[in-house]
């Protein structure tokens, strides 16, 4: 993301004039970040450390939440055909649950 002008994006943000930190879309992974570190509260390094943990963070919030749903298809992420492995499961899942 930084490589991709991430940092950019929230100082374009920031000079808007109608956005603070405060905001629900400021305080998300990486723009709170950002934000402390563009405002001069933060250095680069700890910039760098808190958006990594709080990515972390989300991530981990987000497999704990997904694990609750019984029907999730899980796909993996390096298979090469990712796509094609999604196809499959869904047509496994209408064909042996459907109703006719």
């Amino acid at each position: 993301m930084l490589d991709a002008g991430f940092l950019d994006e929230v100082r374009a943000l920031m000079n808007r004039g109608d956005l603070h930190p405060d905001l629900p879309s400021m305080r998300c992974v990486g723009y709170r970040q950002a934000w402390a570190y563009l405002s001069g509260d933060d250095e680069y390094d700890a910039f760098v450390s808190k958006g990594v943990a709080a990515t972390r963070q989300l991530a981990k919030r987000q497999l704990t939440w997904l694990r609750k749903w019984s029907d999730v298809d899980w796909l993996d992420s390096e298979e090469k055909d990712i796509a094609g492995a999604a196809l499959k499961k869904i047509i496994l899942r209408t064909t042996f649950n459907s109703e006719i």
